[in-house]
């Protein structure tokens, strides 16, 4: 722990340490002065990351606003980024919904025209990228082909499997099919997803300790 020999960086650690068992503690009890602490904290984080995200936010605009200005190399991209940004930025704070249509500068953030937004540019780019994904999946069924291994020949037909079902779901109703699929979702899926938790939940538990001892001092970049 070398920061133990740095005024400044002991206090920081000290400082994120705190705070950091604060809200631990405070979400394994219920006693009234931690909960209150931990509240003015969680609202101060909240507050930071706000004024990080506006300062992220003008640091984008800036770059990509220099760009189009000097005419760099696909400025256009640069121009259909600010022009995107422009657009959610007023949909979600400026256009509110109301009985009779839409009003200018609403009370309170609003999400239909949000919804509005993503469901008349988001959506159809989403579904185009995920049907680009049909030739991948064909590709990478080929190359496991040629690899002729047990694994790849089992994860192929598994995969075979489950699309047909989603395909076509009156093969459900075939003898053992329907059942096999099922408790290959139900037992072998389930089970890979619920340990892939479980590692993420114990690396973030983990990180977080770290953090708190003061091993790792991302707030320091370090």
């Amino acid at each position: 722990m070398s920061f133990l020999r740095d005024p400044k960086r002991f206090i920081a650690v000290l400082i994120a340490g705190v705070a950091g068992l604060i809200v631990l503690i405070d979400f394994t009890s219920i006693v009234s002065p931690i909960d209150t602490v931990a509240r003015l904290l969680i609202d101060w984080a909240a507050l930071l990351a706000v004024l990080a995200l506006i300062v992220g936010l003008l640091s984008v605009v800036n770059s990509h606003l220099g760009r189009v200005l000097k005419r760099q190399p696909d400025w256009g991209y640069s121009l259909v980024l600010l022009l995107a940004m422009l657009l959610v930025i007023i949909s979600g704070t400026v256009i509110g919904p109301t009985p009779s249509g839409y009003t200018l500068f609403p009370q309170g953030l609003v999400e239909q025209p949000i919804r509005d937004v993503f469901s008349a540019f988001y959506e159809p780019l989403a579904a185009s990228f995920l049907a680009l994904l049909a030739f991948f999946s064909l590709s990478a069924a080929l190359r496991a082909l040629r690899r002729r291994t047990i694994d790849a020949l089992v994860i192929l037909v598994v995969a075979m499997l489950v699309l047909a079902l989603a395909a076509l779901p009156q093969l459900a109703s075939l003898p053992l099919l329907g059942q096999s699929v099922a408790w290959l979702n139900t037992y072998v899926a389930l089970a890979g997803a619920r340990g892939l938790l479980i590692g993420a939940a114990l690396g973030a538990v983990v990180a977080g300790v770290r953090v708190l001892l003061g091993f790792d001092q991302p707030y320091l970049d370090r």
